[in-house]
């Protein structure tokens, strides 16, 4: 999403699934696959920074969730397993039988879904910046949430609250990204959010998998869930990051990726 990042950088592509639309991705690399899915209301142009670096190791595959960037819209509520359903589709589209998965926020939480039940086609999972709350603290926080995502457009001054590093390319790819997705879709995955147990999820998790966190970033303060779900899990931060490391720091998220990922492979 910064300014020095181009699509000319990448193959930019659309699939045709089975049952959830055309979707479109953005694709660098060559050899294993590793899936990077964006968070609510983004797309996979969040990535844009880190898929040089990782492109040097895997085929990396940045996915525009349903309703999202330029895939196709939805017509319904979405769960965390409808999405998980849309990223198998997705891979089936590419032809590709199993991958790496690494998301963040809400593409964490389709990660965790989609490990625990997809183990067969999950070689390794990151999980990045992913929040483990109940669905009644998820509703003592609701107009924060409402507030945050119906209305699409942000101002500098809000992104700059949860971006560490803000210039009027990020600003207006931020404000693209989430018109295109809308605050009715917005509000719909943060429900779908809502509805999934998060912690159930991670303790079903038999690949090898990971949690990482921005030190800065508001989803930390439940790293102590996340660890009592996986206790063998390792959880790692960022130092410098917020709740989006791959914008905030990523030449180190890459290589935090580059390196899990990487072992999960031998």
């Amino acid at each position: 999403m910064s300014s020095s990042a181009g699509t000319s950088a990448f193959r930019e592509g659309f699939v045709q699934t089975n049952g959830h639309g055309r979707m479109h991705y953005l694709e660098a690399g060559s050899g294993t696959p590793l899936v990077l899915i964006h968070t609510n209301g983004g797309s996979a142009h969040q990535y844009a920074d880190v898929m040089p670096a990782l492109a040097r190791q895997f085929r990396v595959i940045a996915w525009d969730m349903p309703g999202h960037g330029d895939s196709d819209p939805v017509t319904r509520h979405y769960s965390i397993a409808d999405y998980c359903a849309a990223l198998a589709a997705f891979m089936d589209s590419l032809c590709i039988p199993a991958a790496h998965v690494s998301g963040c926020s809400c593409g964490g939480t389709i990660t965790i879904g989609f490990a625990a039940t997809h183990a067969a086609r999950t070689l390794s999972a990151v999980i990045v910046e992913t929040p483990f709350r109940t669905f009644d603290e998820w509703g003592a926080r609701w107009a924060h949430t409402e507030a945050n995502f119906c209305i699409p457009t942000q101002g500098i001054d809000e992104v700059r609250n949860r971006v560490a590093r803000v210039d009027d390319a990020l600003l207006a790819r931020w404000n693209i990204d989430r018109n295109k997705a809308g605050g009715k879709l917005m509000i719909d995955v943060m429900w779908a959010m809502r509805g999934f147990d998060a912690q159930a999820g991670l303790a079903a998790i038999t690949r090898p998998a990971m949690v990482l966190y921005g030190a800065n970033g508001p989803t930390i303060a439940m790293r102590d869930r996340a660890a009592a779900a996986a206790p063998a899990m390792p959880i790692e931060a960022l130092p410098g990051s917020g709740h989006f490391p791959m914008l905030d720091e990523p030449e180190a998220f890459a290589a935090t990726l580059a390196r899990f990922c990487g072992a999960a492979s031998r």
